[in-house]
């Protein structure tokens, strides 16, 4: 009998490490779209210290997860019976997108000039206490009906909302949805927190997408891998949509969101502590 071509025998462990990346792909997908983030957070650190790719390339990669996986996800919620992105709510996406746009330009240049190490802190103190909000609410006021418009007090506190984590995503290297999601959550009472997920996650999908594209033409996106980490994302995060909207499911995202927000908070404060001692 003949054995197994030396082809096959190669290919067999590289497929293997495609077929992990998608389910890994597929996980962190599904727990992003529940909390209405990207997935960067915990693909950037996977792909740069285990696989031991260059940081740049790292972040590069990552967000063909965050690029599909936002997509996904809101493709999923537009589909949904309980589609959260109505016609009235796609005023405040645009002015997030919009104001995630701009934010994200200067964000880049001032992330050029500036130390942001007690800008970590700072943001870290502010993750602690939304982080509080969401796992220990107390009385907040509920979303409003579905058919309900949008102000323009809204609007504008939208494009803020985008601006903001436009801008602080270059400088802390964190997703726009980590802002976009409690402030909206907080400062938009009638979305509630399902609303505020989507909207988080339509403008993560504009926003991610732009940024892929720009890596994209510098040739620093691993394409193989992040074609297998799409490919799992766009499964991913739609289970995760569907999952969010069962009942009772929404009190297990904001807990999932809010506990996500303690562990990026920690991640600053020990960014800031190995800073100090380097210098």
């Amino acid at each position: 009998m003949n054995g197994p071509k030396n082809s096959d025998v190669a290919t067999a462990p590289v497929l293997g490490a495609r077929i992990r990346l998608g389910l890994m792909g597929a996980c962190i997908a599904a727990y992003s779209a529940v909390c209405g983030i990207g997935g960067g957070l915990f693909m950037t650190p996977i792909l740069h210290y285990v696989k031991k790719m260059p940081l740049k390339n790292a972040v590069a990669t990552s967000l063909a997860l965050v690029s599909a996986s936002a997509t996904s996800a809101t493709i999923a919620e537009l589909l949904h019976a309980d589609n959260q992105l109505t016609p009235e709510r796609l005023l405040l996406v645009a002015a997030l997108v919009i104001g995630s746009l701009l934010g994200a330009q200067a964000g880049f240049v001032v992330a050029k000039r500036i130390d942001v190490t007690f800008l970590k802190l700072v943001f870290a103190v502010i993750l602690v206490i939304s982080g509080m909000r969401l796992l220990f609410p107390g009385e907040l006021p509920a979303a409003g009906p579905l058919e309900l418009g949008v102000s323009q007090m809204e609007v504008a506190f939208a494009s803020v909302v985008g601006f903001a984590a436009g801008f602080l995503a270059p400088l802390l290297g964190i997703g726009g949805g980590l802002v976009a999601v409690p402030a909206l959550f907080l400062g938009v009472p009638s979305l509630g927190y399902l609303g505020a997920r989507a909207c988080g996650m339509a403008m993560g999908a504009c926003a991610s997408s732009r940024s892929l594209w720009l890596y994209a033409r510098e040739g620093v996106v691993d394409k193989k891998r992040a074609t297998a980490l799409a490919c799992g994302a766009l499964i991913g995060a739609s289970i995760g949509v569907q999952f969010v909207h069962f009942e009772g499911a929404v009190l297990i995202a904001k807990k999932l969101m809010g506990i996500t927000l303690w562990v990026v908070s920690v991640r600053f404060v020990m960014d800031v502590v190995q800073s100090r001692k380097k210098s």
